[in-house]
């Protein structure tokens, strides 16, 4: 008979009988099978004990709650980690004002162009049977570096009805765009821009 490993651990952690501890033992002296196995086990017990490793303090303790302790905002205060926002302007539409050079599309198509900032919004909206489309681009102004980590969204009533993300050339489209007064709302790394889109049944 051979010592079994719930045993073997009774035996190596003292929860064994006076007696029975001494059988065992006796047999593990004599018993190279079991005193191999024995002596694994008791190689595998100090490898555990790590005596190196020690509790941390309360100060360390106290510093590693801090990380993920909720930063309580003042009242009124703007949070830290939020985008700046600001209003688009509009600088051109071609319902009311004559084409100008460099304008984007068709004749028949409706050309609007918003600024905000560093930044021109070019948006062609038109009609086809179906439905409205918009076709627009973000042009940095004063640079030929193109915007292409932007994320857009059509807003109706403060409720999002559309997203798009923009290519390697800032470019974004939507299609079936509903009639109405939306609301543009461009998503920048560094800022949110927000303009006003009158795309109505005159478009």
């Amino acid at each position: 008979m051979h010592l079994d490993t719930e045993t073997l651990i009774d035996l190596m952690e003292g929860r064994l009988e006076k007696a029975t501890e001494q059988e065992w033992l006796k047999h593990t002296g004599s018993c190279s099978r079991c005193s191999t196995e024995m002596q694994s086990w008791q190689d595998l017990s100090l490898a555990l004990k790590r005596s190196h490793l020690y509790s941390a303090s309360d100060a360390l303790l106290e510093k590693a709650h801090a990380v993920f302790r909720p930063t309580v905002q003042p009242v009124g205060s703007p949070a830290k980690n939020s985008l700046r926002q600001v209003l688009a302007t509009l600088v051109f539409d071609s319902l009311t004002q004559p084409a100008f050079a460099g304008a984007r599309g068709e004749a028949s198509a409706r050309q609007v162009v918003m600024r905000a900032e560093e930044f021109d919004i070019h948006v062609r909206i038109w009609a086809t049977n179906e439905s409205r489309q918009v076709l627009g681009q973000i042009q940095p102004r004063g640079t030929s570096t193109f915007v292409d980590t932007a994320r857009l969204h059509l807003l109706h009533n403060g409720e999002r009805i559309s997203s798009a993300a923009v290519n390697e050339l800032g470019e974004f489209h939507f299609d079936f765009v509903p009639s109405g007064l939306l609301s543009l709302q461009i998503d920048l790394p560094h800022l949110t821009v927000i303009g006003s889109l009158d795309v109505s049944e005159k478009n």
